[in-house]
């Protein structure tokens, strides 16, 4: 049985129709069926596609159980680039609607040591704008409360884009796990309006 379309995180779309009030704890799926934590062995054969290694040599794999062909990093952690397979999405690679990139991190005890969500910066200029929104919709999905902000101020020739600035790192803690959520959006001083900057990232990782 083919799986249903799907384009963003599978709790994501309860969220943009149920709002803020969602109690989030360390078994809320992160992405789809993905969970920081749980066995590679777990996650599902369908669903996801041009895997590849983000690191070292150009590598592509056949499922995420090839997690060892791809290099550790320092911290002994092997990532694999990912998108949605064809069938399960109608509009490419997205989440919470935005075009994304997606890494999933694995560790040497063949578990899901992070996931990293990043807005695509190659994309049409009407989509590219949005990005920073992710980093909202994302807080969201996690839940609203025990975020610790952070927020820079502009550097060298960043600007506000109209008379907005973000520069912004927002922290929380859930039990075994930990998210991180950047959102930028500027401008740069004397350059092409359409070059400004409007994305987020997003770091699921395990604590250990």
């Amino acid at each position: 049985m083919p799986r249903p379309l799907r384009t963003d995180f599978a709790a994501l779309a309860a969220l943009l129709c149920a709002g803020p009030a969602l109690a989030a704890g360390p078994e809320v799926a992160d992405l789809r069926d993905l969970r920081v934590g749980m066995p590679v062995s777990e996650i599902s054969p369908t669903g996801y596609g041009d895997l590849a290694c983000r690191e070292g040599p150009a590598r592509t794999l056949s499922g995420f159980g090839d997690w060892r062909a791809c290099p550790a990093d320092a911290r002994g952690l092997h990532a694999i680039g990912f998108s949605y397979a064809d069938g399960t999405t109608r509009n490419g690679t997205r989440v919470g609607g935005h075009p994304a990139r997606l890494t999933l991190l694995v560790g040497d005890d063949a578990r899901i040591d992070g996931l990293v969500i990043e807005t695509d910066d190659a994309v049409p200029l009407y989509l590219r704008k949005k990005g920073h929104l992710l980093g909202l919709q994302a807080r969201g999905h996690w839940g609203e409360d025990g975020w610790t902000c952070a927020e820079r101020k502009p550097a060298g020739d960043e600007t506000p884009l109209g008379e907005t600035f973000v520069k912004e790192e927002c922290r929380k803690a859930l039990g075994p796990k930990s998210v991180t959520v950047t959102r930028d959006l500027y401008g740069h001083q004397g350059a092409d309006p359409r070059a400004f900057v409007s994305r987020t990232r997003i770091v699921v990782a395990a604590t250990k």
